[in-house]
């Protein structure tokens, strides 16, 4: 992909993240990224720590380093979408955690992402029903958004990494069998 059509799609995305968080409110929001976080579950489970930590190569993330990531740019993610609701400016320096290792287990890490999954269900609750459209908050690749399209990006965080575990799990040489 051209830089020029890398573009058009972050503001294609842009557009899609306001237009959305525009038109629905965070409980019509719900159950899209909701949806999301389960299926991300569902690509975990069953993957034990031989498995999570592999990797095809040293420049492709394992699995484990790529549920850390997601769980470190959720809880910032929630954090930012419960400033900027409230009306607040918001720090966005957690929203992209760097690849790191850990030494948790793959089950503590699927129980962490399925609680920060009840937590976000918590906070959504306690959102207000119309918050303002302003302050935003800049994203790196997606410019600014208010905190309804934050709260819609997790979604699309989800899903874009849930996409990248099915890649490990396919990839040849992958301890867990699932390989083509």
């Amino acid at each position: 992909m051209t830089s020029a059509e890398q573009q058009a799609e972050w503001d294609r995305m842009h557009g899609y993240y306001m237009a959305q968080g525009e038109k629905y409110s965070f409980g019509e929001l719900w159950p899209r990224v909701m949806k999301a976080r389960l299926d991300l579950l569902d690509a975990l489970e069953g993957i034990g720590d031989s498995e999570a930590g592999w990797s095809a190569s040293a420049e492709t993330w394992s699995i484990k380093e790529v549920a850390l990531h997601i769980l470190k740019n959720s809880r910032g993610t929630r954090r930012l979408v419960q400033a900027l609701a409230a009306g607040d400016t918001a720090d966005t320096s957690g929203i992209e955690p760097p690849r790191q290792t850990t030494d948790a287990s793959m089950d503590e890490l699927r129980a962490q992402l399925r609680d920060d999954g009840i937590e976000w269900s918590a906070v959504t609750l306690a959102l207000p029903p119309a918050p303002p459209l302003t302050p935003t908050a800049r994203h790196s690749m997606f410019g600014d958004l208010h905190a309804r399209a934050w709260y819609l990006f997790q979604r699309t965080h989800d899903l874009d990494h849930r996409g990248q575990i099915e890649q490990v799990k396919s990839a040849p040489g992958y301890p867990g069998g699932q390989a083509a």
